[in-house]
């Protein structure tokens, strides 16, 4: 194999590459990096078990041909060089990479050990790759960080088409972040839905932004899925349906009252009064008439007012929540937003009353013991 292209091109998608894969393997193969040259182009691809990822590039190729190196060490080699084009040729044991002041020789792994890359299903749909990034960031912090058992569905992101909307659904027990955005769906094409392993959406996100991506969604849920770009695509197997809390659909949105503010005001308000606390302690958050305030106590107290309308049944409301959960929520929200309550101890839910894209539901701190009111 010989091949010349351009180093910031290869460096990227070599670096891409690297990260998905696992620093310590159980299985030596998966620190590979396989590249395979045809015609004008070369793919880089990665295999960590379970998913992987291919990265296409325009190429001179001088001769045809593929070789494994290891994945790290190519990333790294490529990322130190200038601007300039990078000619790589390999054969069955040894690869150089050389530009016109510098060569790196390189061992090359056995291909023949290399595994057979999964193959996704056929394609069912397309979205936009920007709004698909937007919607991972949105969801992302609901993912549960670690899950075992019935909890491990939670580890996910759900992926769910509805009409000619895709639905991003996430939660970790106590918030529940869901975002929509545009489905294309292609011909044939039907309802679908899919548990996607949440850290695979979230390195992989912004990958597709700028593209439109196509999706392979499994009939059922089981199996893999592929997100494909043309230049880049991904395949990975996904989480069990069944493990998803999927009753999460018929949670009721009715609400006794709403408050309606400035997003700023309320994070801004958080920022300043977790000055005195250390995060891990629960802040009060109250609505009366034409006003709302937040509370800490910690090292010290603070409370902190800003403008808000309480329209609704309640005269007032008064509850504690965890302070990063909210600020979460927040995080995916810009301009005047709606606060939906009902009691102290029942969800909350956050959301743009002129955009039905987006909503972020949070528990509330429910033990006084653990959050008695400063």
């Amino acid at each position: 194999m010989r091949v010349t292209l351009p180093q910031q091109e290869l460096a990227e998608a070599a670096k891409w590459a690297a990260r998905q894969l696992p620093t310590k393997p159980l299985n030596p193969v998966f620190v590979g990096l396989l590249l395979a040259a045809a015609g004008d182009q070369v793919t880089l691809s990665a295999f960590d078990g379970e998913t992987s990822i291919h990265a296409t590039l325009d190429a001179d190729v001088a001769e045809a041909g593929s070789v494994v190196l290891s994945a790290r060490l190519f990333a790294d080699i490529t990322g130190s060089l200038g601007k300039t084009d990078v000619t790589i040729a390999a054969d069955d044991t040894d690869a150089q990479v050389e530009t016109r002041s510098a060569r790196f020789d390189l061992a090359a792994l056995p291909l023949a050990d290399y595994p057979t890359l999964p193959v996704a299903p056929a394609t069912t749909g397309s979205v936009d790759g920007a709004e698909l990034a937007t919607a991972v960031a949105k969801v992302k912090a609901a993912v549960a960080r670690t899950g075992e058992g019935s909890f491990a569905g939670m580890t996910g992101i759900r992926l769910k088409v509805v009409g000619d909307r895709l639905e991003l659904t996430a939660t970790d027990r106590y918030r529940i972040a869901r975002h929509t955005i545009p489905w294309q769906a292609a011909d044939g094409g039907s309802d679908a839905m899919a548990v996607v392993p949440g850290h695979v959406m979230v390195a992989n996100a912004k990958a597709f932004a700028g593209r439109t991506v196509h999706l392979a969604l499994p009939a059922g849920g089981a199996g893999t899925v592929g997100f494909d770009t043309g230049r880049r695509r991904v395949t990975t197997m996904l989480i069990e349906p069944g493990l998803f809390p999927h009753k999460l659909d018929g949670l009721n949105r009715t609400s006794q009252a709403t408050a309606l503010f400035d997003t700023e005001d309320l994070t801004h308000a958080i920022k300043q009064v977790t000055t005195v606390n250390d995060g891990d302690k629960p802040i009060w958050i109250a609505f009366d008439g034409r006003q709302g305030s937040v509370r800490a106590r910690d090292t010290g107290s603070a409370q902190v007012r800003f403008d808000a309308d309480f329209e609704g049944d309640l005269d007032d409301i008064d509850a504690a929540f965890n302070s990063q959960w909210l600020l979460d929520g927040l995080d995916g929200l810009t301009g005047r937003i709606a606060f939906e309550v009902n009691t102290p101890q029942t969800p909350a839910v956050l959301h743009d009353p002129d955009d039905d894209t987006y909503s972020y539901l949070v528990i509330p701190i429910r033990d006084p013991h653990k959050a008695a009111a400063p």
